[in-house]
């Protein structure tokens, strides 16, 4: 099954999910009237926002990656969210940390620029701080990512450095699963 089948398939279902929801909601309401409804309704409200909430954080990695690929045009740009180790190296490399989350997760994009990795970060004019490419400085790593720790690509050149999650895949990648992609950075990176 590939990602487009994948995707009609997710949105059938949800789809699905949200007519069965509203006609069991009608039904008990009618039946039983709106106290015994409560607990569906919170259910449908929560499964509401978790979806909205993955929607936006999927559109945001997206757009980050597109941004970066306009300012950077034929420069390979790989979609990433940010670690916590992130920020530790932004501040290491004396860049601005606003906007990269404590914790990790924030969309971000890398350029595979000649001789140097850029990570932007939002939609902003300019990198906010690059990484000379080295041999064997892209390597997978682990990072904090939320309240656990993921497989996740470093990049170093001995002296500056960022750790991110490869989102190729910006759904998977919001939970941490990033399966071979990580694997797929590193090569990408090592050989761009």
């Amino acid at each position: 099954m590939n990602a487009g089948a994948r995707r009609t398939l997710f949105t059938t279902v949800l789809v699905l999910f949200f007519v069965v929801s509203v006609a069991r909601l009608v039904v008990m309401t009618r039946r039983d009237g709106l106290e015994s409804a409560t607990v569906w309704i919170a259910v449908l409200v929560v499964a509401l926002i978790i979806v909205v909430t993955l929607a936006v954080i999927v559109r945001r990695a997206r757009s980050v990656a597109a941004h970066v690929a306009r300012r950077r045009p034929g420069v390979p740009v790989i979609p990433v969210f940010t670690t916590g180790e992130t920020r530790d190296e932004a501040q290491a490399a004396g860049a601005p940390v606003r906007g990269i989350a404590a914790t990790g997760g924030s969309p971000a994009a890398l350029a595979l620029v000649p001789g140097e990795v850029e990570l932007w970060v939002r939609r902003e004019d300019a990198p906010r701080w690059s990484v000379r490419r080295v041999h064997g400085g892209a390597q997978e790593a682990r990072a904090v990512y939320g309240s656990r720790g993921t497989a996740a690509l470093r990049v170093s050149d001995g002296a500056t450095s960022v750790t991110v999650v490869p989102a190729y895949r910006p759904l998977r990648a919001t939970g941490g699963a990033v399966g071979d992609d990580v694997a797929r950075a590193v090569r990408e990176v090592a050989g761009a």
